[in-house]
C-alpha cells in the first residue's frame, strides 16, 4: 500500500509539472490550484510519516548543514555576479525587499514540494541516494527551464542547484533553511542577470489574462445578446405576418 502511495505522489508531481509548464505564471488562478495540490500531495506525506520533522520542517537540525548551505549559497552569488549585471531604471531597495519577502514565501514552498514531496518520495521507493539526487536536479532544472537556447546557462544553474539542495536534505532535511537559500539566489538571479523587472512582468501578466477573460465574457454576453434580438425580430416577423394574412383574409 505504502509503495503504491509513493508512487502516486511521483505521478502527481508529474502531472503538476506538465501542467505548470502550460503555465505563464505560478500567480494566477491555475498555479493556486497548483499550489493547493502541492499541499495536499504533502498532507499525504505527512499522513503516511506522521512526521513532519523527516520531510524537514524543523529547526533543531539547522547547524547540520548551516555552513555547506552558505558556502553553496555565497558560490552560487559569486558565479551570478560574474553573470551580465543589469543596470536598474527603478526603486532597487523597495523592489528587491519586495522580491525576497515574495521568494521567502515562494522558495519555502517549492522546497517543500521538491525535497519534501518529490525527493523523499524518491528515496523511498530507490533507496539509492546517488538516483535520487539526479532525478531530484533534473526534475527541479525542467520545471524551472523554459528549455530556449538563450537560457541554457539558467538551465544549467537550475540543475547544479536543485542537486545541490537534494544532497544537504537528504544529509539532514530542513526545508526552511534550503527556502530562505532559494529565496536569496532567486532574487538575486532577478536583479542580478535577468533584465526586465519582473514584479511589473507578473502583474501585467496577471492584467493581460484579467483583459483577455473580460473581452471573452463580453462577447459571450455580445452573442448572447445577439442572439436574443435576432429571436425577438423573428418574433415580430412572424406576428406582423400573422397580422398581414389576417387582414387579407377580411
Amino acid at each position: 500500500m505504502e509503495i503504491f502511495l509513493n508512487l502516486t505522489l511521483i505521478v502527481a508531481s508529474l502531472l503538476i509539472f506538465f501542467v505548470f509548464k502550460k503555465m505563464k505564471s505560478l500567480i494566477s488562478k491555475q498555479g493556486g490550484v497548483l499550489i493547493i495540490l502541492s499541499a495536499y500531495l504533502l498532507g499525504i506525506k505527512v499522513f503516511l510519516l506522521s512526521d513532519f520533522k523527516s520531510l524537514g520542517f524543523r529547526l533543531d537540525n539547522i547547524n547540520d548543514t548551516l555552513l555547506p548551505t552558505i558556502i553553496f549559497t555565497m558560490l552560487s552569488i559569486a558565479i551570478l555576479s560574474v553573470m551580465r549585471f543589469r543596470t536598474r531604471k527603478f526603486k532597487v531597495i523597495k523592489w528587491f525587499l519586495s522580491l525576497l519577502t515574495l521568494y521567502l514565501f515562494f522558495g519555502i514552498l517549492q522546497q517543500a514540494f521538491f525535497q519534501s514531496v518529490f525527493t523523499h518520495t524518491l528515496k523511498e521507493l530507490l533507496n539509492n541516494n546517488v538516483l535520487v539526487v539526479i532525478f531530484s536536479g533534473v526534475f527541479y532544472s525542467a520545471f524551472h527551464w523554459d528549455w530556449r537556447a538563450k537560457e541554457l546557462t539558467f538551465g544549467f544553474l537550475t540543475l547544479f542547484a536543485g542537486v545541490v539542495w537534494a544532497i544537504l536534505f537528504l544529509s539532514s532535511p530542513n526545508i526552511i533553511l534550503l527556502g530562505v537559500s532559494h529565496a536569496i539566489l532567486a532574487s538575486l538571479y532577478y536583479f542580478i542577470v535577468h533584465k526586465d523587472n519582473v514584479l511589473k512582468e507578473r502583474a501585467d501578466s496577471i492584467r493581460k489574462k484579467d483583459i483577455v477573460t473580460k473581452l471573452k465574457s463580453y462577447e459571450h454576453k455580445s452573442y448572447k445578446a445577439g442572439k436574443w434580438i435576432k429571436k425577438e425580430i423573428d418574433t415580430d416577423k412572424k406576428r406582423i405576418k400573422s397580422k398581414i394574412n389576417e387582414l387579407r383574409s377580411r
